[in-house]
Parts: structure tokens; sequence; C-alpha cells
């Protein structure tokens, strides 16, 4: 019988533990995952770095039609703007400061000129930056313009000829209108000169004017009011030609078609490779079994639409912030802000759950601008996917919106990628919250004024 020399026995021992351990160490480190490439867990969404970037390519192909209105971003490869060069990410937010600086004076102690004065030094820019456009037509036959889409107003304006100061846009011809008229054309509007003021001092001066609004083919309507700018100071910035307003006043085009629109009407803000929709009536309320309504609140201030915002989550862990503290400042729903506003109070809590909840990716280390507004950023350009927390916002009746990704996020380069809400920089805690187009951004957002209620749903137009 053959007998094996102990030496050799534990040889081949020590070389089977030593090939285990390689395999072991091997197997071990192909599994190990990306950094930041984790599973999704409850209140967490893991994200590819690069869906959370610009795109520079429209996703969208030529001619494709949508449902309603077009509506186009104003920057970016599904644009169509005569727009020359767009304008820098710090020029955007800078332009959205003015904006929530100038809601918010409208209720509480600053006016427009003295909230400038408190350290805020903005280049002279058009108050409403205009983030979303639709294509509509005036008079008979129709001129066709390209309008901002604004539910923060009412007028609904264009620039008229003969203009004695224009901006460098299309302007409309009455003279080329079988339809025009002069004047006011609802009974309850005794002036018939209107102007327009925007919160970097920006103005719209001119005559009403009534003529045919031609929406879509089947969705015409004779005597419309609007503002015919014959003097106009500011800048819009290039590819735009005046605003919609879809805000809640008299003259807006919500209640100038409300015998036909009742008035209700929802919006899909797409991102910058897409395109969305605004539509009207019957067409918007068909899409209201899909989504979640919160309560429209009455304000003496009637253009905007409040709802009852209670509570902020992050990543599942709802805020430690009284709902009252909410309710005190008010909410409203806006198209023409960019990056959510929220009191200092709140935010500071926001932006401690946000850092607690990334705290294993790096912060960025790039030397702030002046007057930014986004101060929680990080760098992910070494990671490809990142695990972001949901950010949850709590309405009344039991509406949550969840928001994850672009809608949470905001930047160009994953080196400086940084929480897409901000603190309110006057009043403390009396401003308003301001829910912004960023937070809105491929949501279905649906407003049914007499129904006394506001709709959001999931992606509409991503």
């Amino acid at each position: 019988m053959a007998s094996i020399c102990p030496s050799t026995a534990m040889s081949h021992i020590l070389v089977s533990y030593l090939l285990l351990f390689f395999l072991c160490y091997y197997m071990s480190s192909c599994s190990k995952p990306v950094y930041g490439a984790e599973e999704a867990r409850e209140g967490f969404h893991s994200t590819p770095v690069s869906a959370l970037l610009p795109k520079n390519k429209c996703s969208v192909p030529a001619g494709e039609r949508s449902r309603g209105l077009r509506i186009t971003p104003k920057y970016g490869p599904c644009s169509g703007s005569r727009h020359t060069q767009p304008p820098s990410s710090h020029e955007i937010l800078g332009r959205d400061e003015h904006r929530a600086g100038f809601i918010n004076s409208r209720f509480n102690q600053y006016t427009p000129q003295n909230w400038m004065d408190h350290g805020r030094t903005q280049p002279k820019l058009f108050g409403e930056d205009g983030n979303f456009h639709v294509d509509v037509g005036f008079g008979t036959p129709p001129q066709q313009f390209k309008l901002i889409l604004d539910t923060g107003s009412s007028t609904t304006w264009i620039q008229c000829k003969p203009c004695e100061s224009c901006l460098k846009a299309a302007r409309f011809d009455p003279s080329k209108s079988s339809t025009y008229s002069n004047g006011s054309c609802i009974s309850t509007v005794g002036q018939n000169e209107y102007e327009i003021g925007y919160g970097d001092n920006s103005t719209s001066n001119g005559i009403y004017g009534c003529d045919v609004l031609s929406l879509e083919p089947s969705d015409v309507f004779e005597k419309f009011q609007f503002g015919c700018g014959i003097k106009n100071e500011g800048d819009f910035g290039s590819g735009v030609d005046g605003v919609m307003g879809l805000g809640r006043g008299e003259l807006s085009t919500v209640s100038q078609t409300a015998p036909k629109f009742n008035k209700v009407f929802s919006y899909c803000l797409p991102k910058e490779d897409s395109i969305g929709s605004l539509l009207f009536g019957e067409k918007a309320t068909s899409l209201s079994s899909s989504l979640k309504f919160a309560k429209l609140v009455s304000h003496p201030n009637s253009e905007f639409y409040f709802v009852n915002l209670l509570g902020i989550s992050v990543g599942n862990r709802q805020l430690n912030i009284p709902s009252s503290v909410f309710v005190k400042s008010g909410t409203i729903i806006d198209s023409g802000t960019v990056i959510t506003r929220l009191p200092q109070s709140v935010y500071s809590e926001l932006k401690a759950a946000f850092k607690k909840a990334m705290n294993k990716y790096p912060r960025s280390n790039r030397i702030p601008e002046k007057d930014d507004i986004l101060d929680t950023c990080y760098d992910l350009s070494r990671t490809k996917e990142v695990l972001l927390p949901e950010i949850v916002l709590h309405f009344g009746e039991g509406t949550d919106v969840r928001l994850t990704d672009k809608r949470i996020i905001w930047g160009n380069n994953t080196s400086h990628l940084c929480l897409a809400f901000a603190r309110n920089s006057f009043g403390g805690d009396s401003n308003l919250n301001i829910i912004g187009n960023r937070q809105q951004v491929s949501m279905t957002v649906l407003y049914d004024i007499q129904g006394g209620r506001i709709g959001f749903g999931g992606d509409g137009c991503s």
C-alpha cells in the first residue's frame, strides 16, 4: 500500500488554501460595487450621474406633434429659439433671484427698490427669464408669436407696430388683421392702457387691443383682450415675443377662455432634450384620473396659485418642522421661478438632512461665485451612479409629490452638482415657499380653478 509523505500532504493543503484565498479575494473584488452604485433602498433612488446632466441632442423626432400646444424649453437642443448665446447657469439663477425677490416683495415689507439695497447687486436682466415657450397666433389671418408661459401673471401681451421703443422680437401689425380693434373689450376693465413692471424695473407699456386668439385650429377665440406693447424696456433674452398670462386674474388666458375650457388647464414642462404640452379644458381633464390633487387656497392676491404645503421629507424621514411654519408663510406653484425657495429655517433643515443622506460623496471644491444661491454641491466626477435621497413634498389632503433625479439636482458638470433648492434671501421666515419649475420638470400639473384643486402626476413628457 502506497504511503503519502507528510510534507507533501501539507504542501497540497497550503496550495489549496492559497487557491481558495485568491479565488475568494477575486470574487469579492469583482462583486464590489462601483463607488456610489448601490441598490436603491426605501426613500432613495439610484441614478446614473450622466442622467443628471443637460443633453446636447433633442430626443424628439423633427416634426413630431404634441398633444395640445407644444411647450419648448428656452435653452437646449429642442428649444427652436432664436437666441444666439444661452446665458450661463449663474446668469439664469441671477435672473431667478430677481423673480423670487420681486414675488416676495409683494407679500412683506420689502419693495423692489429696497431689497436691491440689501446687498443684492444683480445685473439689469429681465425678471421674467421665460424658461418655457408656446407658439400662438393673433389676428386674422393669424400672426405667430413665441410667448413665455407664466402662471405668475395674468396679462397676455406682445409687441405691436408702430413701436416707440421695442425689444428685438417679432411685432404684431394691427393693420394686417381684419378683426383688430383698439381698447378694452371686457366690460369690467375700464382702462384702455396698461403698464406691467417686473423685478428688475423692466417694463412693458402700451394699449389694450382686442383680436382673435388662435391656440389650435379647433380653439379660436374672438375678442380676446391683450396688451399691445409700444414701449418696452429691459432684456427678455432673444427669441421671446411676449408673455402668455396664465394667472388667476380677470385678463388671463385662463379667464378669457373660461366659457369653453371652464378654467381648467395643465402643462408638462419638458427637460432640455424634449418637448412638453399645454392643454386646456377637456384635454386637460382627461388626465385627472392619474393625478393626486391638493386644494387650491384662496388668497387676497389672486394672481398666484396657493396650496397648503405641510411638510417635507428627505430620504423617507420627515423634517422636524411644524406644519404651521409652512402654512404661515404660504406656498405658491410658479412656472416662471426656476429653483424652489424656502424660508430660511426650513431650508436649513432640508440642507442638513440632504447632507446627511449624501455624506459618502465628496463636496465640490469649486469656489462659489458672488451671490450663488445654491450652496450644497457635490463632486460626482468619479461616481458612475449616485444614490440620491427622494425629497417628498407633503401637501394637504394626503397628497405627496416625490422628487428625484433632475427635480432635485442642478448643474452641468459632474464636478459641481447642487441641491436644486434655495433659501429665500429676504425677510427671514415671513417669505413665501415658491415651488419652482425645476421641481415640476417632466411632471403633469393640472390647474382646476373652478374645482379649487391642483393635481400632480408622474412623467408626462419625459
